[in-house]
């Protein structure tokens, strides 16, 4: 592997390289000697591009080059491939886009956990050896956890009803968000995630799905689906009565609100100010699911809940005198001066690089989800207010939330959540 360097080659008149981001990018495969073309194309570029070139092999005698350039913006993107294109020429040029390199290898796969190398191994697989393990389920039906891989087997679902800020999507376009969620999921918790988008097109629908679905997973988790689906799904299981509920989580309750509840205690601590004696404004609070109720239980007494839609945006700015901190769920294009505000839209996260500033579902969802399979329970009030509680404890001076690459933030918040649940025995 040749060695990688970072150059960055920026027009004279840009702020800095932080604006860029992988998400635009190219890669281009060109001989050494018309690296100075690519740096006098990077250079009249309208946007930041970041070049980071690759060492040439000094056995290649073709001396070819492997380069990845970011920029700031699609529209960025688009110019600097077409003016590579114009200055470079097909038969020099060859390109690919990382963002659907990445998306094309589906992010994760399965692996077997058993030998299949001898004929002594495949036949653990016949269905001799299968039906005297289901033989066993049908005498011992409450042992299936102890004899399948079930417990390590997570459903990641979606409607495509809330995917980042697209409008209602076909399922299968939701498949890339959902793809990167499982990734996400299975690194940092070792359970294998299964992306699951599915053609629902009522939450009666997806309610009957994950009730069809859960013999087979140890959980689900909604993911990129409006919480009013979330809510109606729930309130429909809750309906069916059914013996034992599937395990149920969501991006919302188990993950945004909760991340979004610790950001606001640590803001207020930085701050100096008492959760009894804060005043915190909610701005359409209805995205939010129980984020209202967990900074409540949080111990904020003074909490306003403002809805934009009924009331406009003039008075919450006649209420900023009166506000700590102002919690904006629907991207206020004029917040009022004077008063702190963090943005926490459900639709627009954080990048993660960044995550530390703002909240993200990953700060408490993988935690939750393994004390969820882990208790086989489902996640009550009290366990993401535990998980609340973990979530400022691992937040470093200065910072709203702990970064996503610290390597105890998932077991903290899984082991503060498993206490609160084993609570209730």
């Amino acid at each position: 592997m040749p060695a990688r360097r970072g150059v960055a080659a920026v027009p004279s008149e840009a702020a800095g390289v932080r604006g860029t981001s992988a998400a635009f990018s190219v890669t281009v495969l060109v001989p050494g000697r018309v690296r100075a073309d690519i740096d006098a194309v990077i250079a009249s570029a309208p946007g930041v591009v970041v070049c980071y070139a690759d060492e040439a092999d000094e056995a290649d005698a073709r001396d070819q080059r492997r380069i990845t350039l970011d920029a700031d913006s699609g529209s960025t993107l688009a110019w600097l491939t077409s003016a590579l294109r114009a200055r470079l020429g097909a038969d020099l040029l060859q390109t690919e886009d990382p963002v659907f390199t990445v998306a094309s290898t589906g992010k994760l796969t399965q692996s077997l956990c058993a030998s299949v190398t001898t004929g002594h191994d495949l036949a653990l697989f016949d269905a001799e050896a299968d039906r005297r393990v289901i033989r066993y389920l049908s005498v011992h039906p409450n042992h299936t956890d102890r004899v399948t891989g079930r417990p390590r087997r997570i459903a990641l679902l979606t409607d495509a009803s809330a995917v980042l800020d697209f409008e209602p999507l076909a399922a299968e376009a939701a498949l890339p968000a959902v793809e990167s969620q499982a990734a996400h999921l299975h690194r940092a918790t070792g359970l294998d995630v299964i992306p699951m988008p599915v053609d629902a097109h009522e939450p009666a629908d997806l309610a009957r799905l994950v009730g069809m679905l859960a013999p087979g997973f140890a959980a689900m988790v909604l993911v990129h689906t409006h919480v009013r689906r979330i809510d109606a799904v729930r309130a429909a299981m809750l309906a069916a009565a059914r013996p034992t509920s599937p395990l149920l989580l969501d991006s919302i309750n188990d993950g945004l609100a909760v991340a979004a509840t610790a950001a606001i205690l640590n803001h207020l601590r930085a701050h100096g100010i008492e959760p009894a004696r804060a005043r915190v404004a909610i701005v359409d609070p209805g995205r939010g699911g129980d984020l209202a109720g967990l900074v409540v239980g949080a111990g904020v007494r003074q909490v306003t809940l403002y809805d934009p839609v009924l009331y406009g945006v003039q008075p919450l700015h006649g209420l900023a005198a009166d506000l700590d901190l102002i919690v904006d769920l629907i991207g206020l294009a004029r917040p009022p001066d004077g008063v702190a505000v963090l943005r926490t839209r459900p639709e627009l996260p954080p990048p993660l690089d960044s995550a530390s500033l703002g909240p993200r579902p990953l700060h408490a969802l993988p935690g939750l989800l393994q004390a969820a399979v882990t208790m086989r329970r489902p996640i009550t009030p009290a366990a993401r207010l535990a998980a609340v509680r973990a979530l400022t404890m691992q937040t470093p001076p200065g910072m709203l939330l702990p970064p996503l690459d610290l390597p105890r933030l998932t077991p903290a918040v899984a082991a503060a959540a498993v206490e609160a649940l084993s609570a209730r025995e």
